[in-house]
């Protein structure tokens, strides 16, 4: 195989996995988990009946060792049919 080819197949690959992960269905918890258990950055969604109807809790993670605070909000659902 030559150069070109064996370039051109790395980047169909790679295009390939980014469109899979971009079309992941959205997952929601029943509870809202621990403190300290959700990654730094990381979005969660929890469906605890907490929020207004047609909301969920959007929990972002946050990091002691940064001194920030986890994010709760309730937002509309995301779309859950991608």
């Amino acid at each position: 195989m030559s150069p070109t080819a064996l370039a051109m197949a790395a980047i169909l690959c790679f295009a390939t996995s980014a469109i899979a992960q971009g079309e992941r269905k959205v997952e929601y918890l029943k509870e809202e988990p621990p403190t300290g258990s959700v990654p730094y950055r990381k979005i969660v969604y929890v469906d605890d009946g907490t929020c207004p109807q047609g909301e969920v809790k959007e929990i972002t993670g946050g990091s002691q060792a940064k001194s920030v605070p986890r994010k709760v909000r309730c937002v509309k659902r995301p779309d859950s049919s991608k």
